[in-house]
């Protein structure tokens, strides 16, 4: 066999060959190539795209302090909450089947620790809104769980109110800011494909930078009506945390 003979039979071997080494490559090592999703995923995926509507309610308990003191010492925020009730709306777009991202609203009575003494009325309330995401496991089975995070906004109000004849005195104290982070869990168990209910555990954290005063005096002789407002930064400050857990139902539409 001639040298040219042989080159041809090489060359001939390697061209047929070629396209089952290159199938191959592509499924073996570090260059292995993806798996298609199927169509049956991806318009799972579409179908599972659009806006939620979320309501919560649950019970929260107040962690660390709301302000610090120069001696070190911090008050702790139980010594003056005993409890809050969440109660919360989520408004958001599922982007697919795992992504969301939205916004909430969430109104609290507060539970004070000690009750006011009988000739005068308290009471508490919290406000928090901010903005949210989470990532959805096993979308589209019955149970899903998610974990989410987010940053917000609170207000935390006190009112102490007293009356003597016609004179009604109302005093509020308060106290706004940041809450640079909220993680939270749940589970949603999926009933039909627009309705899910589940239970839901939150730990926002957040610092207190602005502290609220007010005084209204209302039938004063002479005078009236009287009213104050002043708010102040807060100097020493500290974190503080509300851990809430309860139920939340979701509406997809």
């Amino acid at each position: 066999m001639t040298t040219r003979m042989l080159w041809k039979l090489t060359a001939l071997s390697l061209t047929l060959s070629a396209p089952a080494f290159a199938a191959d490559w592509r499924k073996d090592g570090n260059f292995r190539r993806k798996e298609v999703k199927s169509t049956e995923d991806i318009g799972q995926a579409q179908e599972d795209r659009g806006f939620a509507l979320g309501l919560r309610a649950g019970y929260s308990l107040p962690l660390g302090s709301a302000v610090a003191s120069e001696r070190g010492e911090n008050p702790k925020m139980s010594d003056a909450y005993s409890g809050a009730i969440p109660l919360q709306v989520d408004l958001g777009y599922f982007f697919n089947s795992n992504v969301y991202l939205g916004a909430h609203f969430q109104y609290a009575p507060v539970l004070l620790a000690e009750d006011c003494r009988s000739e005068v009325s308290c009471s508490a309330s919290q406000m928090r809104f901010g903005i949210n995401a989470s990532y959805h496991f096993r979308a589209g089975e019955k149970l899903m769980p998610w974990l989410g995070l987010g940053i917000g906004y609170e207000m935390l109000n006190m009112k102490i109110s007293a009356s003597e004849g016609d004179i009604e005195t109302t005093i509020g104290t308060g106290a706004r800011g940041i809450e640079f982070a909220s993680v939270q869990a749940g589970a949603d168990y999926r009933v039909n494909d627009t309705f899910s209910i589940g239970p839901y555990l939150s730990l926002a954290a957040g610092v207190y930078q602005t502290a609220t005063s007010s005084i209204e005096t209302k039938n004063v002789p002479i005078l009236g009506d009287i009213s104050e407002s002043d708010s102040e930064s807060i100097d020493n400050k500290a974190v503080h945390a509300w851990m809430s857990g309860g139920v939340r139902m979701q509406f997809r539409f």
